[in-house]
């Protein structure tokens, strides 16, 4: 069951931090945080998330891995309408 409460806390809390990395000049300790926060929805809180925040959460783990892997930075300005869209629901 959707915990819409929980979603638009957390949508939040990723836009957030998803408007801080696309105005960073060194946005890596942004993309960590972004990382383990998706890493928690995705991985730990999927039953309680829509299919929409499930998606986010999964393509943002997956932009911040490479940065985590020490590879480049990838602009995350894309998700800023799905995680409005998420909030705005």
């Amino acid at each position: 069951m959707v915990d819409i409460e929980y979603e638009k806390e957390k949508a939040k809390e990723l836009l957030d931090l998803v408007n801080e990395h696309t105005g960073a000049d060194d946005n890596k300790e942004i993309s960590i945080k972004i990382h383990q926060l998706a890493d928690e929805l995705y991985y730990k809180k999927r039953e309680v998330l829509s299919q929409p925040m499930i998606d986010v959460s999964l393509a943002l783990h997956s932009f911040t891995q490479a940065a985590m892997s020490g590879g480049p930075s990838q602009p995350l300005d894309e998700f800023i309408p799905d995680l409005k869209d998420i909030i705005e629901n």
